[in-house]
């Protein structure tokens, strides 16, 4: 299969130097990029800023911003089998970043701003067009969720029309281990309780892979 997928967390630049992000490491989805690959998979990995060394034989594609993962994600989903959202995409980027550096002063800075394209609503769109051509494509998101978990996961899974949806809370940021609650379109809920991102990853691929037998 050829996997399309996603890692990072993306930056909205406020200014030439300053930028809005968050805490996402890429872990996840540099081990499932890694897990495809030694499962004899084609990996295209678009990766927001990360501090990972990426995944031999996978092809690389850098960016920075919401804007640019979705065209990078537009250039290259025509190809792929599959497509993991995994990146920890800003919901929101300035409306009018500035030019130069703002310089500090000392009343208060507001800032406006205004929300960044949903990729993975696109892509689900997309995959109905594909489907309805004998092209299917299988569409896995990611949803991080500090209430309501499994709700609001299969929420996100009907709304953009996903085939799987994978959930944890804030606090598999960061770390090398996780539980994880992974719900595919025709099943009940399962969870992978407090193991390695490495072994998670390797079972969310063998479970994409029976999802296209």
């Amino acid at each position: 299969m050829r996997f399309l997928i996603t890692a990072g967390g993306t930056r909205e630049y406020i200014d030439p130097v300053r930028f809005i992000s968050n805490a996402s490491s890429g872990k996840m989805g540099y081990a499932l990029a890694r897990a495809a690959l030694k499962a004899g998979h084609e990996v295209t990995l678009i990766t927001a800023p990360a501090a990972l060394k990426p995944p031999a034989g996978a092809q690389v594609v850098p960016v920075q911003t919401a804007a640019e993962m979705f065209q990078a994600v537009k250039e290259h989903f025509p190809k792929c089998d599959c497509l993991i959202m995994a990146a920890a995409v800003s919901d929101y980027t300035p409306a009018r970043p500035a030019r130069t550096k703002i310089k500090k002063q000392s009343g208060k800075l507001t800032l406006e701003l205004k929300p960044t394209p949903d990729i993975l609503k696109w892509a689900g769109r997309q995959c109905r067009v594909c489907n309805a051509h004998h092209e299917p494509k299988i569409i896995v998101g990611f949803a991080l969720e500090d209430q309501d978990l499994r709700a609001n996961a299969e929420r996100k899974m009907r709304e953009k029309h996903l085939d799987m949806v994978v959930a944890n809370t804030p606090g598999a940021i960061g770390t090398d281990t996780s539980t994880l609650h992974i719900k595919t379109a025709n099943a009940d809920w399962m969870e992978i309780s407090a193991a390695h991102k490495t072994a998670s990853a390797r079972r969310i691929i063998r479970m994409i892979e029976r999802l296209t037998q």
